[in-house]
């Protein structure tokens, strides 16, 4: 008999244009807004200009803090959580990709703690699954609008904090960690440039890849994560030649949120600890880069493991033969269409060398249920082509 758990608290309002009840949304939770995102550029800045309109609309007071960064810092953490503390927000609107909307799940989460010990937070909210200790202080409603498509993080407990001590990528867990409520409109990832929609939207496939190949299979994940990996596939590669294709945007954005959704509640499989151990070294790969430079290197040394799964997922690249025959393509059509979508395929290509390897190796000291720390260093080192 089947047995699974699933969990997915976050309530969605999706599609083009829906970004015109941010006030109204935001309304319902608070009066005093924390909008946390990275620094405004020119091109989006008009959306931003409309979202705060909005908000002011409903009589909702703002403070912006845009310091966030890529794979953001502790100290980057504290710097919002005190903004937040020192003007006395009740709500949290976070706008961007995963870096935005994951230092504002740890500062919706401690606003009202007393304060914020690392070390204690990164030993004990470490677990996707297991047993849940619980916050420190009453969490502040969190709303997530994403303008990327990829890191899913708008519909999981998880936030990635880059630990400065550790000089290490660190992923927390827990449930009050997922958004109250994501308002995913297209329409603000029209202005994303290509490459990012592509490595964004490779990290969008490989959510879904890691929960359908993972250990907590389950009709609900097995379902989103083959529509979230179609729907890259089919549309990624128009995107990215054409940004402005809203149609193709909004695939994007489901298949985005299906990954999300999958990832929260099947987990994440090796290319994941990889990449976030390749984008906290000195390499300082950006994530979606990180997974796609090791992807076919895992595919190539795992496929046996699980071939009607692998197979499964060849199928959707086009893959026919037998079961062993689809499974063993997958890796070349991995190859095949990161190439088209313009992304590297190995760390030779984005100038990491053996002896950069060698030193990641004691990083891996560690096994996960499918791969083991001895396989995930040949993965590394397979993923290095002369």
């Amino acid at each position: 008999m089947t047995q699974f758990q699933h969990y997915q608290p976050t309530k969605l309002t999706f599609g083009a244009g829906e970004i015109q009840k941010i006030g109204q949304l935001i309304a319902q939770y608070g009066t005093r807004c924390l909008v946390v995102s990275e620094p405004i550029f020119d091109a989006v800045k008009p959306a931003y200009d409309r979202i705060f309109t909005l908000l002011s609309e409903q009589g909702i007071e703002v403070t912006h803090f845009d310091g966030v960064v890529p794979n953001p810092p502790t100290t980057v953490v504290e710097l919002g959580r005190q903004v937040a503390i020192g003007n006395n927000c009740d709500v949290v609107l976070a706008i961007g990709g995963g870096s935005s909307i994951d230092t504002a799940k740890i500062i919706s989460a401690t606003i009202n703690a007393e304060s914020l010990d690392w070390a204690h937070w990164f030993a004990t909210y470490d677990s996707p699954f297991g047993d849940v200790n619980p916050l420190p202080a009453k969490v502040v409603p969190l709303i997530a609008v994403p303008t990327t498509s990829g890191t899913g993080s708008q519909v999981t407990q998880a936030a990635v904090i880059t630990d400065l001590e550790q000089h290490a990528k660190l992923t927390l867990f827990h449930p009050e960690f997922f958004p109250c409520e994501a308002l995913i409109d297209p329409e603000l990832m029209l202005t994303l440039p290509p490459r990012m929609t592509a490595m964004t939207g490779f990290d969008a496939f490989s959510h879904a890849f890691e929960s359908f190949t993972g250990t907590r299979p389950s009709p609900f994940v097995d379902g989103m994560a083959l529509e979230a990996m179609k729907l890259v596939i089919d549309h990624l590669p128009s995107v990215v030649d054409n940004g402005a294709n809203l149609h193709g945007r909004c695939q994007l954005a489901k298949a985005d949120t299906l990954g999300g959704i999958s990832l929260a509640n099947g987990g994440a499989g090796a290319p994941h600890p990889l990449g976030e151990i390749l984008g906290s070294s000195k390499t300082n790969l950006p994530h979606g880069l990180t997974l796609a430079v090791v992807y076919p290197a895992y595919v190539q040394l795992q496929w046996r493991k699980q071939p009607e799964r692998f197979a499964q997922v060849a199928e959707l690249f086009g893959a026919v033969g037998s079961t062993e025959e689809k499974a063993q393509s997958l890796a070349a059509a991995l190859v095949k269409f990161l190439e088209r979508i313009g992304l590297e395929s190995n760390l030779t290509q984005v100038g990491v060398t053996k002896e950069d390897v060698q030193k990641l190796e004691p990083a891996f000291c560690f096994d996960l249920p499918l791969t083991s720390g001895e396989e995930m260093k040949k993965v590394l080192q397979a993923s290095l082509v002369e």
